[in-house]
């Protein structure tokens, strides 16, 4: 662990390119939570840096890969497509998601797709997983995923359409 004068001096120094950083990608309630985690990383980090360009390229791109993941936690922790059918069923429509009434189709259409490219567009589409990830879920090559998802989705255009 680095000793506090390091800690204080790398804030005094970066902390305002860190913070612009996080308010580029996320609004400034999240922003506060990823700028600490950010510098909580450069506490813990105990590899030296090469000069004071190399740690703030770091606690950058450190900042950045958090506000990504900030990003992707918050798409994954939207309304799941379980809950949008069993409102669906219910009689309800979200007023700010008017292209529920066209979900009963899309799921149909979903349904009729064999797998693959089912699996891998249902990742990709309903869960917000990257191709890179998929590839790891599904045990194939990154090319491939591409690839299924892309038939999918034509597919999907020609049933739907």
């Amino acid at each position: 662990m680095r000793d506090a004068a390091d800690i204080e001096r790398a804030m005094g120094a970066h902390a305002d390119a860190v913070w612009r950083a996080c308010l580029v990608y996320l609004p400034a309630s999240d922003a506060e939570d990823v700028f600490q985690e950010t510098f909580l990383k450069y506490a813990l980090h105990d590899e030296p840096f090469r000069d004071d360009a190399h740690a703030r390229a770091w606690l950058l791109r450190v900042a950045i890969n958090g506000c990504k993941d900030a990003l992707r936690a918050a798409r994954r922790r939207d309304v799941s497509l379980d809950e949008r059918v069993e409102r669906l069923g219910e009689g309800a429509v979200d007023a700010e998601a008017p292209s529920e009434l066209g979900l009963r189709e899309v799921l149909d259409a979903m349904s009729a797709l064999g797998d693959p490219p089912r699996t891998q567009l249902y990742l990709a589409l309903c869960e917000g997983y990257t191709a890179r990830e998929i590839a790891g879920i599904c045990d194939m090559p990154v090319g491939t995923v591409y690839s299924w998802i892309s038939r999918g989705k034509r597919r999907l255009r020609e049933v739907l359409s």
